[in-house]
């Protein structure tokens, strides 16, 4: 849909398209040249193939292992308890059948496909932001050359749920429930809550129904009398249905994601005990936070931004952020920084902000930029808050 916007475009606005499309290559190009060089001043393999091994950190290699292999199956002899299940498996069946066609490795394969990911997120981004170009160039830098780029150029499920999240409110934006639907569905196979932006697909169906002079209590019946939307709303988990009649048949557990969290460490718990636990984890002397205090900060910037959206009546886009946050933070902290910022609205907002002015953008840009290098090194280096 983003793309027909710009094939919509005429004569006059041409410039205006080519910027669309140059802008966020020309930080795709930027933050490869950054990271490889942070990557090429600690490893003693310059090589684009160690490159690209190098960001396979943490969860990667979990995804790596499933598309190559595939799930275990149970009970696995002689094996750790700790099983694949946890991850879901559009993103590593998306770079299987691609490996099935090309003769490249399968992280080589991934990297490529992720930031071909990042790169059309911002192209879709374009329609959602209004067109506003500074925000648009803040956003590109940030997904593309940002200090947490690097989640965007390996094999995670980033690159792939921004995209997902872009197009669904992207339909939504044009009451393109279908396509929304379909979107969702997608994402719930993705992650788990990805099926989470059902709940913005009701509102923005809800948000419709009103704008047209109908009444709240009479939504059930309207929405019982357009078989588009019912639909829309049906095949919306799809993907996590899929996905656990899978596990059943093969584990004999439908609920193995679930249950397999256990062995990572992951018990339930209260959202708000876990804050206080990693707000106020600070062992070692000095003045640099933790991690814990890094991952409790960054949920709390993420919830903070979601109430943004809510007061500025993006109630579904504030709904799926805020509940994509509490729901792996009723675990613990793990991962935060990530999930956090793999929250497409969330970002686009912060892009929003920030460029209010010239001044802003400029200073964003450059901090943007900037830390891009040091982050990269922390990731490579294994900091636990990036996990």
């Amino acid at each position: 849909m983003a793309v027909e916007d710009v094939a919509r475009a005429k004569s006059g606005m041409r410039p205006t398209v080519i910027a669309v499309a140059a802008v966020p290559l020309l930080f795709l190009l930027s933050g490869l040249a950054i990271r490889y060089a942070a990557f090429a001043s600690v490893s003693p393999d310059p090589s684009l193939a160690a490159y690209a091994r190098a960001f396979c950190k943490w969860d990667c290699s979990w995804y790596v292992g499933i598309s190559e292999q595939g799930y275990e199956r149970f009970p696995i002899p002689g094996r750790s308890n700790v099983g694949r299940w946890g991850f879901f498996p559009l993103y590593p069946m998306l770079v299987a059948a691609v490996r099935t066609i090309l003769p490249f490795s399968t992280i080589a394969i991934a990297t490529a496909a992720s930031l071909a990911c990042g790169y059309v997120s911002c192209l879709v981004a374009w329609p959602l932001m209004d067109r506003n170009m500074r925000a648009y160039v803040l956003y590109c830098a940030f997904l593309l050359s940002g200090p947490f780029s690097f989640y965007f150029a390996t094999f995670l499920t980033e690159p792939l749920f921004v995209l997902l999240t872009s197009c669904l409110f992207l339909a939504l934006k044009r009451s393109n429930h279908l396509a929304a639907g379909l979107s969702c569905a997608l994402l719930s196979a993705t992650r788990v809550v990805g099926v989470l932006a059902v709940f913005a697909l009701v509102i923005r169906m809800f948000e419709e129904h009103r704008a047209k002079g109908g009444s709240a209590i009479g939504f059930p019946r309207w929405l019982l009398g357009r078989p588009d939307l019912i639909i829309a709303i049906l095949i919306s988990p799809a993907g996590l249905f899929a996905y656990m009649l899978y596990l059943y048949v093969t584990v004999g557990d439908g609920f193995a994601f679930v249950h397999v969290q256990r062995a990572f460490g992951r018990v339930a718990g209260n959202p708000l005990l876990f804050l206080w636990a990693g707000l106020s984890y600070h062992p070692g002397a000095g003045w640099w936070p933790s991690a814990p205090q890094w991952s409790a900060s960054t949920a709390i910037v993420g919830l903070a931004l979601a109430a943004v959206l809510a007061a500025r009546r993006q109630i579904g886009a504030a709904l799926f952020c805020a509940m994509s946050i509490i729901l792996p933070l009723t675990s613990n902290l793990a991962s935060m920084v990530r999930y956090v910022v793999g929250l497409a609205p969330l970002t686009m907002l912060t892009a929003v902000l920030l460029s209010g002015s010239k001044a802003t953008l400029v200073a964003a840009l450059i901090v943007v930029l900037f830390t891009c290098y040091f982050m990269t090194e922390a990731w490579l280096g294994g900091y636990l808050a990036l996990v």
